[in-house]
């Protein structure tokens, strides 16, 4: 099958499952406290509200809130047909990780831009707060991927995903990664200790402050890219570090297979975050720099274990 038809038909599940994952994440969260919650497809029912309410814009904003929600859900689109779900074939020329990386921060951009928009005080702090936090993470995230790159000798997701899939030991410098790419998701994604997405404080808010003036229209696409970049971090961390069970054959059977695997990984790191955010309390912003440095130092270790040790 051609490959632009399976990295499309990878993309729109990933889509189309985003709002389920982030569903899913509540709902586990929810028994965890004791208590039932809502349905893991409540999400669906609050985007399907918010595309029917009208948008409201500051007279202050310019074409910037205007078109920075398109901006911000294309880039989360596209980064969505790039990486592999539950389909990696021999060859495919998308996949590049370092453009990868540059594409989700255009996400980050535009809800920079957004909070600034308005003149708000709270999309100030909000945004100098999350930016604070990418200038720390994201050099982390050039060193996983440079780490891939020693450990696999390419940088294309799709050949690391079938080049981990071959081998058949998994060595200690991966799980150093894994843990640092981890650490990685939930900073990059806004999620505790880092930031609280439940509530609207100002001492806790870092992306709810830079969107806290939209609504309507231009908060659903906000949230459905916030959404959709959480399940890309997911993916890649899944398919990089836990490859088995994706299928490198298009057959029906293998690809329903394929599906059930990939949705009990992914259900698995949801139940991971879900634990996190349960037992640990909000931290101080600049207690931040601490859980990077942790990331940062076990990247370094692994490649180390790379280069020197293995």
């Amino acid at each position: 099958m051609n490959h632009n038809l399976t990295n499309i038909f990878q993309g729109m599940i990933l889509i189309i499952l985003s709002p389920f994952f982030m569903g899913t994440l509540n709902k586990i969260k929810a028994l965890m406290r004791g208590y039932k919650g809502p349905s893991v497809l409540q999400v669906y029912y609050d985007l399907s509200k918010l595309s029917k309410k009208d948008t409201i814009r500051s007279g202050r904003s310019s074409f910037v809130t205007e078109y920075g929600p398109v901006m911000a859900l294309s880039v989360a689109v596209t980064c969505s047909f790039m990486i592999p779900v539950i389909f990696v074939g021999s060859k495919n020329s998308l996949g590049n990780l370092i453009l990868i990386v540059f594409l989700l921060g255009g996400i980050k951009l535009a809800d920079a831009l957004i909070g600034l928009d308005s003149s708000s005080t709270f999309g100030g702090m909000g945004t100098s707060r999350e930016l604070f936090l990418s200038m720390l993470a994201e050099p982390v995230m050039f060193l996983i991927i440079m780490y891939l790159y020693f450990q696999y000798g390419t940088l294309n997701i799709f050949e690391i995903t079938l080049n981990n899939l071959h081998m058949s030991t998994t060595t200690a410098g991966d799980i150093l990664a894994f843990v640092s790419f981890f650490i990685v998701l939930i900073v990059e994604n806004a999620r505790l200790p880092i930031d609280n997405p439940e509530t609207h404080l100002e001492l806790t808010m870092i992306h709810e402050a830079m969107v806290l003036d939209l609504s309507g229209r231009d908060l659903l696409l906000i949230e459905l890219a916030s959404m959709i970049k959480f399940a890309i971090f997911i993916t890649m961390i899944v398919n990089i570090f836990i490859p088995f069970g994706i299928s490198t054959s298009f057959a029906i059977p293998l690809i329903i297979e394929a599906a059930g695997l990939f949705l009990a990984k992914v259900f698995a790191v949801l139940f991971v975050i879900a634990m996190i955010e349960v037992l640990i309390a909000k931290s101080r912003l600049f207690r931040a720099p601490d859980l990077i440095a942790v990331s940062f130092s076990l990247i370094i270790a692994a490649i180390s274990f790379s280069r020197f040790i293995d």
